[in-house]
């Protein structure tokens, strides 16, 4: 079993060529979009390095949780590179409403369109994916390690492989069964 999951870790490196470019492709278009929208947007108090006690002190006098507070001053979408680790800080779901808020009081509110867009891009659709990937993968390598005749897969017809992998521990209840548990249902109302 474990050569079978080292195996399929291995063959995920094939297949993540692909994946990789088009979500190199998709930051990179985020990105650009971003600094057009937001260059320049939120520029720190001057006379602050990144790390003195004057920027400590003052950021104990705004609200806790704030994009000044934590001292997020680096993350904003001045360079591309910038723009990058903001919008990874985004997909890995760091304190993105930190990010949300600040830009839409220093913006407008529409800029809360774009990091709900890119949230629903990198981290609901991309993460999804990349599982899906990985499933799809070790699903294909079991298949392929316990691999069924022609006549097998014509008697199984529309089972999937994810129904195949556990046939066995699935017991089905009888139709008397059912119809007795519909019965019983306090909001199920059957008139036989």
């Amino acid at each position: 079993l474990m050569a079978l999951v080292a195996s399929t870790l291995l063959d995920l490196v094939k297949n993540l060529r692909a994946f990789a470019g088009v979500l190199v492709v998709v930051y990179y278009v985020f990105a650009v979009f971003g600094i057009w929208l937001f260059e320049g947007a939120i520029k720190p108090p001057t006379g602050m390095s990144v790390l003195t006690m004057e920027n400590i002190t003052s950021n104990l006098s705004t609200a806790c949780g704030t994009y000044e507070q934590l001292g997020y001053w680096p993350n904003n979408f001045d360079d591309f590179a910038a723009a990058i680790i903001l919008l990874y800080d985004v997909m890995i779901v760091n304190n993105w409403q930190a990010f949300m808020e600040a830009y839409s009081r220093y913006t407008s509110e529409w800029s809360k369109v774009y990091f709900v867009c890119w949230w629903l891009t990198s981290s609901v659709m991309w993460v999804n994916l990349f599982v899906a990937l990985i499933l799809e993968n070790f699903i294909y390598k079991w298949d392929r390690s316990h691999s069924c005749s022609v006549t097998d897969v014509e008697r199984i017809q529309y089972e999937t492989s994810v129904q195949f992998l556990f046939k066995e521990q699935i017991q089905e209840p009888t139709e008397k069964e059912l119809v007795c548990q519909l019965h019983q249902h306090p909001h199920l109302h059957l008139d036989c």
